[in-house]
């Protein structure tokens, strides 16, 4: 009895964690490696110089200029409110970000609420920018993207992405197809994530900015089109993924 007593104190909170982590394992989705054309997508890229992070580059091989926002893309897009936060109105529901102060005064907090019930806290460091970056309507949910280079993440209908498919980073969302799309980054390699699939080749580096003149060659996305820089194996590429 007392050997089984002793057994038990040892090695239960062991057996117990590792059923948390079973169970975590198995409630978290499956994030499953497609080609492009099998998740609906058409993806075009082009060698491009490793200093060539130039639009014209960008024109010649897609064919057009800089997709620019639609107005349904607009539509999409939560208004600005005061200085950081965002709200946005989906069906009958409204979200809204509201900033508070943290723990440190340079690091506040933000609050993303959905018709005044509170859905998910970040706390983040104001840098070159603010770490609340926007608020969008994603095929009927909401998608709060959150950067500070320390937390990078999408909130996408109240789940942290970057927790559900084990990401370390969660960049740049846009409605495609009702469907969502973002970058995500894991192991020190970046990729597409489309409908919770990943999507195409693995690339050693996509340019993500959020401030100043490295912006203009981030992640680009309008009239239904996805674009970005990249490299892997020592090339650069410009991507651009779309419907087929």
């Amino acid at each position: 009895m007392k050997k089984a007593l002793f057994l038990l104190l040892c090695f239960g909170p062991v057996a117990v964690g590792l059923i948390w982590v079973g169970y975590r394992y198995l409630q978290s989705p499956f994030l499953r490696s497609v080609a492009p054309d099998e998740a609906g997508l058409a993806w075009q890229e082009c060698e491009v110089s490793p200093q060539g992070f130039e639009w014209k580059q960008a024109e010649g091989c897609f064919g057009h200029p800089m997709p620019l926002w639609s107005a349904t893309d607009k539509a999409n897009f939560g208004e600005r409110v005061g200085s950081e936060d965002f709200r946005l109105a989906i069906g009958r529901s409204t979200y809204q970000t509201a900033v508070s102060d943290g723990i440190l005064p340079i690091q506040p907090c933000y609050t993303l609420y959905k018709d005044g019930i509170r859905l998910q806290t970040l706390c983040g460091e104001f840098g070159a920018h603010s770490p609340n970056i926007s608020l969008q309507n994603v095929g009927g949910k909401v998608a709060w993207e959150f950067a500070d280079h320390r937390l990078d993440t999408v909130i996408y209908d109240g789940q942290d992405v970057r927790r559900m498919y084990g990401l370390s980073g969660a960049y740049r969302p846009y409605d495609l197809g009702n469907k969502l799309i973002f970058v995500g980054k894991k192991d020190g390699k970046y990729f597409v994530i489309y409908d919770g699939s990943r999507v195409g080749p693995d690339f050693d580096e996509i340019m993500i900015a959020y401030c100043c003149e490295p912006v203009l060659w981030s992640v680009q996305y309008g009239q239904g089109r996805y674009l970005f820089w990249g490299s892997r194996n020592g090339q650069s590429y410009v991507v651009e993924i779309s419907r087929r």
